[in-house]
Order: structure tokens, then sequence, then C-alpha cells
């Protein structure tokens, strides 16, 4: 199943190559020179590890 960046959920699990991250938290920008929002998700790693992704608000993840 997919969803868009915007659209996510914390708790939910999302793979990045062969990782698979959990969402701890995801922020929203306002709309910028592109004419899109932006979102900042924070995620984490298996191993506890913490990511920061930076994606266009309608950017599809495919939900694990």
């Amino acid at each position: 199943m997919k969803k868009k960046a915007e659209e996510l959920k914390k708790g939910n699990k999302f793979a990045i190559g062969s990782e698979i991250l959990s969402v701890d938290n995801v922020e929203l920008s306002d709309v910028g020179k592109q004419g899109v929002k932006k979102c900042r998700i924070t995620a984490r790693k298996a191993n506890g590890e913490k990511v920061i992704i930076v994606r266009p608000s309608n950017y599809p993840f495919e939900i694990k």
C-alpha cells in the first residue's frame, strides 16, 4: 500500500533501500519555491539509529 509523505503517521513502517524505518514524527512546511509543501520525516532504523528525510508532501512511500 502506498501513502503520500503528508499522510504518514507515527508508527508507520516504510522501506528506503534495504532498510525498514519506523516513523517517529512528520512535520509539514509551507508552500515553497517549487509550489509544494515539504515534509520532514523523523524515523528510526531497527537498530535505533535516527534518520531525518525531507521529501515533497506528495512523495509516495510503500508502507510495510
